[in-house]
């Protein structure tokens, strides 16, 4: 009666093993995937967030020199230390700003900012700028006359700016992420002469 009992209670054969182990493989395999996948899209996204960080800090620095700056000159032709309208864009913009003549512009992907002769970058080498442009509009101070703003005889517009940034940040082709960022800054300072 023992033996009978011994017999019942056999284990696994060889088979049952490789096929629960095979099964078990497969779902390993398949959960490992999707935690590399959710691994590697929250890696893009402390990227991205380092990236606007970046980005939202240069935004703050220019947007406050031309804030509280005057004398706007988009682009390089002509002289900087006059006012310049571009309602078409450029890729350049000077301001006359309490700290001095600051110039913002795009190279290598990066952002510029040039006080007197120095150029430093003012964005992360993470993230690479394709296009800067600067539309400045109502730059020439108004001229108090007759009161009446015409365009051939004064400018009767407070300056302002419009900026315009795109590019990329990341450095593989897949986890590249695009943005364009848009703002309009406004001269603070009253502008008339």
């Amino acid at each position: 009666m023992q033996q009978k009992l011994q017999d019942n209670q056999s284990g696994f054969s060889l088979i049952e093993i490789m096929v629960a182990v095979s099964i078990f493989s497969i779902v390993m395999l398949i959960s490992m995937g999707s935690i590399l996948s959710v691994l590697d899209a929250n890696k893009k996204s402390q990227t991205l967030r380092a990236v606007m960080d970046n980005l939202n800090s240069t935004m703050e620095s220019m947007i406050r020199s031309i804030r509280f700056g005057k004398n706007y000159h988009c682009g390089t032709i002509g002289d900087i230390n006059d006012p310049m309208d571009c309602p078409s864009g450029d890729s350049s913009l000077t301001v006359l700003s309490p700290n001095g003549r600051i110039t913002y512009k795009s190279d290598s992907g990066r952002i510029f900012r040039s006080i007197g002769v120095v150029d430093s970058p003012i964005t992360s080498p993470d993230v690479t700028i394709s296009k800067l442009t600067f539309y400045v509009l109502g730059s020439a101070p108004y001229i108090s006359g007759d009161g009446q703003c015409t365009p051939s005889n004064n400018d009767c517009l407070q300056p302002r700016v419009i900026i315009v940034i795109s590019g990329s940040s990341g450095t593989k082709p897949n986890s590249k992420s695009k943005f364009t960022l848009e703002t309009t800054v406004s001269q603070r300072q009253f502008d008339f002469k």
